[in-house]
């Protein structure tokens, strides 16, 4: 899905739709991800000296900043007609 989005915007084509779909897909399934190593790692996760307490944090503010995970999910239902 990333690799279709960054083609369209090269060729001048991505749509907010599209966009939106992009941006939606990463930043969830990098928080599933993240979560789950987050699991791995345990009480170590939350000790800012492992890199996996970083990347906990700034996923975190991915889903948020550029527009919520909600309002990505609002422009693709407004494309779909809904």
């Amino acid at each position: 899905m990333a690799d279709r989005a960054l083609e369209a915007l090269d060729a001048g084509e991505l749509t907010p739709a599209e966009a939106a779909s992009a941006k939606l897909f990463c930043t969830e399934v990098a928080h599933r991800v993240i979560d789950r190593c987050l699991q791995l790692h345990g009480g170590y996760g939350y000790m800012n000296e492992y890199p996996i307490a970083r990347l906990y944090a700034d996923n975190r503010v991915n889903r948020i900043y550029g527009g919520t995970s909600e309002v990505m999910k609002s422009i693709i239902a407004k494309s779909m007609g809904l």
